[in-house]
């Protein structure tokens, strides 16, 4: 019988292919070797040929690495020779030493890798090229998401695969150094499923849209459908990730809170916050006209939990000036006990001596009052500051006795010279937009018409409306007697200015929401752009000054009695509060 012959190649023709496999166990390459000392090599090496006259290796490297070593180049190399592509020589190579027992899945990962992308991202065509399944590759491609570290030490047989597909999981920046424990303690793959799971999320309390978690590679159901070892579904393995979005969806549900609450607080777990509720009732509560102007405050609002548990609950209704909220309390029980008394008072007046009624004595109820919100603050100071400036520019007999005032007290410097420049620009004309020195506005001044002084001398202090502090400015209202209703009108820009719980607590205190009658909650439970606009549609409606738009009325001998060092009085809404604030303070200490 005439048999074929094997055909062979010296080894020097043959050059190293690209091998998966990247680990050559040393005990086994021995006894390769002693087998091929004996018989020399049995099993053929399946090679192609390259253009330059050599072959190179797809499968059977340790055969020839070692034939050469022992039998030196010349040595005739048994061979399979294919005319094959780099991507079929690839996969042949994986599949063959995927059969072979010692190839780690951390090479055929890579393998799959390598392969996957020759394929142009085709997981159809590199699965049959590899003749695997599509969960075979699934499950290699996954392994991907291990560190070079963690593939490596899987490869040299250091972790078991079950660790490396608990640490897939895992973020890349804590990888390695979860790997250094379970080596260095030699951590049982169960022990450290355990361990991980103490560190992931539960999906189910998330708050954001999970649907962006259904292909992330720190699901912990991708593990699940993959692997043998994992957390099982619904976790995150990547906990500050899950934070991240967990924090950004409490900041959207607090943004969304922005135009309800003056204040609005985004509580995590090591802030130590205990809510302070406020209401009208109940032990802490401070009286239906308070809580109206605890809802105009900007202490009064909400708080966002990013706490796990309760993520995105809203607690409403809170006061945020502990020591305030101790006062407004303490005088409503006061007020409380005081119309208690007097009904006591009264029914025994009622029955005094001799049948004769007498008089009860009655207590003055504390006026309501609340901080301003500062964005109120500075808008109302922009317009009494333009209030100002008119009422200067429209009294010729009490504008130069200012002029004095500010000469005599040192306050020249409060002369604006841009808004004074302006105005030299509308009555005398010229450029007032630019600075100059002294000669050149004398230059200038010299040229105005003698007919126009009274009045640019008039601009001059009325310039020092927008220079003096609000003190002063609070002063120079009280002495020119501004009146704000000849200058102020609701508006929605305005209106704008206040939340929802401002402009209902608003809406109280001018009794624009007893003339809106039922409408008015219609309107409050509207977005804020339509509770604006019914505000400001009230028929029959005066629409009076607000108070959070008027100035505290006093006389010059009580501004005398000042001192001047003395800094601004503490924005409230009301002259009276220092002596409710005095009054409260004793009942806080009794």
């Amino acid at each position: 019988m005439n048999l074929p012959l094997q055909p062979t190649l010296p080894i020097r023709q043959i050059v190293q292919g690209k091998n998966p496999r990247e680990y050559f166990d040393p005990v086994k390459l021995a006894e390769l070797e002693e087998g091929i000392r004996e018989h020399g090599v049995i099993q053929p090496i399946i090679v192609r040929p390259l253009e330059d006259g050599r072959y190179e290796i797809v499968a059977g490297e340790r055969r020839w690495r070692i034939a050469g070593r022992v039998f030196g180049e010349s040595y005739k190399m048994p061979v399979v020779i294919r005319q094959i592509s780099d991507a079929e020589a690839e996969a042949l190579a994986t599949v063959e030493n995927h059969h072979r027992d010692d190839m780690s899945a951390a090479e055929e990962a890579k393998a799959a890798q390598r392969l996957l992308m020759r394929n142009k991202a085709d997981k159809a065509e590199t699965a049959r090229m590899l003749g695997w399944t599509h969960t075979m590759l699934e499950r290699r491609l996954a392994l991907n998401a291990c560190t070079p570290e963690v593939l490596t030490a899987l490869t040299e047989r250091r972790i078991q695969l079950g660790h490396a597909e608990l640490l897939s999981g895992v973020p890349q920046d804590k990888q390695d150094s979860v790997l250094q424990a379970v080596i260095a303690g030699n951590v049982q793959v169960a022990t450290l499923k355990a361990q991980l799971g103490r560190y992931a999320r539960r999906l189910a309390d998330a708050i954001f849209d999970t649907a962006q978690c259904n292909g992330c590679p720190h699901n912990s159901a991708r593990q699940a459908g993959l692997f043998a070892e994992s957390l099982g579904e619904g976790y995150c393995q990547h906990p500050t990730h899950f934070e991240e979005l967990t924090l950004a969806a409490v900041e959207a549900k607090a943004t969304t809170l922005r135009d309800e609450y003056p204040t609005i607080r985004i509580v995590q777990v090591n802030d130590g916050f205990v809510p302070l509720p406020v209401g009208a009732e109940g032990d802490l509560g401070v009286g239906e006209a308070q809580y109206s102007a605890c809802q105009g405050c900007q202490s009064f609002g909400c708080a966002v939990s990013a706490i796990p548990g309760s993520y995105g609950e809203v607690t409403r209704s809170l006061c945020f000036d502990a020591a305030c909220n101790t006062r407004k309390v303490a005088a409503w029980r006061k007020e409380q006990r005081q119309a208690a008394g007097e009904g006591a008072s009264a029914t025994a007046a009622q029955s005094g001596p001799g049948g004769k009624r007498g008089k009860a004595k009655t207590t003055a109820k504390a006026k309501p009052t609340n901080q301003t919100p500062q964005r109120v603050v500075d808008y109302r100071t922009r317009l009494w500051r333009k209030w100002l400036a008119h009422a200067l520019m429209a009294d010729a007999e009490r504008n130069p006795k200012v002029l004095v005032a500010l000469a005599l007290s040192s306050r020249a410097s409060d002369v604006r010279a841009a808004e004074f420049g302006k105005l030299v620009g509308r009555l005398a004309g010229g450029d007032s937009g630019r600075s100059f020195g002294l000669e050149e506005g004398l230059r200038r001044a010299d040229t105005i018409d003698g007919a126009l002084m009274g009045r640019i001398v008039q601009g001059v202090v009325a310039s020092a409306a927008f220079g003096v502090d609000v003190h002063h400015l609070e002063a120079l209202l009280n002495y020119m007697e501004v009146d704000e209703a000849r200058y102020f009108k609701w508006d929605s820009a305005f209106l704008d200015l206040f939340t929802m719980s401002e402009l209902a607590s608003l809406a109280l205190e001018t009794g624009l929401a007893e003339a809106m009658g039922a409408r008015f909650k219609a309107a409050r439970a509207k977005k804020k752009g339509d509770f604006i606009a019914a505000l400001l549609s009230a028929k029959g409606f005066a629409y009076p000054v607000p108070a959070v738009m008027r100035y505290a009325r006093r006389s010059l001998a009580d501004a005398a009695g000042e001192r001047e060092d003395e800094g601004p009085p503490q924005e409230m809404g009301d002259a009276g509060e220092e002596e409710a604030r005095r009054e409260e303070d004793e009942e806080v200490v009794a």
